[in-house]
């Protein structure tokens, strides 16, 4: 469980370093939405069903304008979680 906590850690710091946020978001939010990008990875789904997660999580929940920067984040991802294997 720790292994998946510092992955899931890991993307977290992926998406800090990439969204410029809104000041209302927390941490705690972007774990939730990281565990799940993480499990959906572990799950085996496509990048193109995890580009159309994160980036419905960037403009819906988040209510961030659209880019494509949720693309970064994925690929960042699927590498640091494909290292665990």
């Amino acid at each position: 469980m720790t292994d998946k906590t510092s992955r899931i850690g890991q993307i977290v710091e992926v998406m800090l370093d990439t969204w410029d946020l809104p000041a209302d978001c927390n941490e705690g939010e972007l774990f939730t939405y990281a565990e799940t990008l993480y499990d959906r990875i572990m799950a085996g789904d496509g990048k193109d069903q995890l580009y159309a997660y994160l980036s419905g999580v960037q403009v819906d929940q988040l209510e961030m304008p659209k880019s494509d920067t949720f693309r970064t984040i994925v690929d960042r991802s699927v590498v640091a979680v494909s290292r665990q294997s």
